[in-house]
């Protein structure tokens, strides 16, 4: 209940701040699946990043690579796969299906869900989630070195077929279309006009690159979030381009990010975002060590309590009670125990309370 209150508080009051649970909540549960996106929807996100590529039988799949990773994906009978071995491309989507994406342990995501998956097709994932609130960022994995290595269609090719797809499952005002190949987006910007592109970016830049480079203003610029700086953002929003970063992992790095003035976060974690205090989206610079922000003000942490959004700013912790501005302890008598509030106590079995004692029922 306390959850489901701060996530309509949080998209209530933030609305324009566009949270991206990236490969759905990849730190969670298995990368670009259904339930990686559901997971992504327990939390205050209000889009769902994900990839595609493209099957043998010409059907767009989700997934990451255009191969199946030895990282996370085995065989239909269990054995594991080599980088690049197994090429998408080449298998019909009946085929891509039998391999087992999530049961694998995750070697940097430990905290994910170890569950057996398998990469969906576009349009099913879609089918799964709709009706639904969310906006969709879709990238499309092309390069010139898979187009070569026969990972892939031609770009062009390889861009339609994606677009006939998703414009039959969405409205355009639904999703946006991402892509490291700016090939792909020069002829998204040329063929479909009506989309929102992300020009996503790994690499060094200056904003002066990324305007000559691609040759058009993106609604979005989205770059590795350790090389944006704040004079980047402030060039980008004179351009009314907005920048969200990825993949912001850390509560720190998402506070910097905000104050920076991005416009959104792509992470794997979105279960962090509950975490975030709701005055950093305003500018306001979190309170000292000790202290909380609790209705515009810093309020002094007493030993033995917690931050709370709640008046005083702060609960004491179990075994203590409020008194004024400070939390005492509660004198536990002889053969009681606390409930599960930790606040109050009855007495043991055997035992019956008398005032503040606990007295044998024999007595």
């Amino acid at each position: 209940m306390i959850q489901s209150l701060f996530l309509l508080i949080t998209l209530t009051a933030f609305a324009d701040f566009d949270w991206q649970g990236h490969r759905g909540a990849r730190g969670l549960y298995p990368e670009n699946t259904i339930n990686a996106m559901k997971e992504a929807m327990n939390f205050p996100v209000t889009t769902l990043e994900m990839d595609v590529v493209i099957s043998k039988d010409a059907l767009v799949v989700v997934s990451h690579e255009p191969w199946m990773s030895e990282e996370i994906c085995l065989d239909s009978k269990g054995r594991p796969v080599k980088d690049r071995a197994v090429n998408l491309y080449a298998l019909t989507y009946e085929q891509i299906n039998k391999f087992d994406c999530g049961i694998k342990k995750h070697p940097r995501f430990p905290q994910q869900k170890k569950v057996s998956e398998f990469k969906p097709l576009l349009s099913d994932l879609v089918a799964a989630l709709e009706p639904s609130k969310y906006q969709y960022n879709i990238e499309i994995k092309s390069t010139p070195e898979d187009e070569l290595a026969g990972f892939q269609p031609e770009y062009k090719k390889f861009t339609d077929l994606v677009m006939v797809q998703i414009l039959k499952l969405l409205p355009a005002n639904r999703f946006s279309i991402q892509s490291f190949d700016w090939r792909v987006l020069k002829y998204l910007h040329e063929s479909y006009p009506q989309i929102n592109l992300v020009a996503l970016r790994e690499t060094p830049y200056t904003p002066a690159d990324v305007f000559k480079e691609l040759g058009f203003n993106p609604a979005v610029f989205s770059p590795d979030w350790t090389m944006l700086t704040k004079k980047d953002i402030a060039t980008f929003h004179s351009q009314k381009i907005k920048v969200i970063p990825w993949s912001v992992n850390t509560t720190p790095d998402m506070k910097k990010m905000i104050l920076m003035g991005v416009d959104g976060i792509i992470t794997d974690y979105p279960n962090l975002i509950m975490e975030i205090p709701l005055e950093t989206y305003q500018g306001v610079p979190d309170c000292e060590k000790g202290f909380n922000r609790f209705e515009h003000r810093c309020v002094k942490i007493p030993a033995h309590a917690l931050a709370s959004r709640e008046n005083p700013g702060w609960v004491c912790d179990q075994g203590y009670l409020q008194k004024r501005n400070a939390c005492v302890k509660i004198k536990l008598p002889k053969h009681a125990h606390f409930e599960s509030d930790g606040k109050t106590w009855t007495c043991k079995e055997g035992f019956k309370r008398y005032r503040y004692t606990c007295k044998a029922l024999s007595q």
